[in-house]
């Protein structure tokens, strides 16, 4: 019992430090995601800026939750490309670390679609 008693706090911040990492990688890949989607619809056709910022924000509140409204968004075109950028903190879970948040920064540039002439 008293083994028992000295490893317990110690598995019990192992175990909280896991479920927090897993947390922070999903968060990443949603807006990994989130900037990929939106590039990628407005490059399509009839995309624009705008359209991608929207639907990067839809992505991000449907995988984060309330936490997807606290990212910045913006979108950006060029001749030939759309990038879409979010960034945003995500809240750590850790008790003792009090009210802090990891940053979460994605980036996703698409080629935008249509004909072009030439070979």
């Amino acid at each position: 019992m008293v083994e028992f008693a000295l490893v317990l706090p110690l598995l019990l911040m192992v175990l909280i430090g896991v479920v927090q990492f897993g947390l922070v990688y999903h968060a990443q890949n949603v807006a990994t995601t989130a900037a990929q989607e939106g590039a990628r619809l407005g490059a399509a056709e009839d995309g624009d800026p705008t359209i991608a910022e929207g639907r990067t924000l839809d992505v991000l509140r449907s995988g984060l939750g309330s936490v997807g409204d606290g990212f910045d968004v913006s979108a950006s075109e060029s001749e030939e490309w759309v990038t879409v950028n979010a960034s945003g903190g995500y809240p750590l879970i850790i008790p003792w670390l009090g009210s802090q948040t990891i940053s979460i920064d994605a980036s996703a540039e698409m080629r935008k679609e249509g004909f072009r002439s030439g070979p």
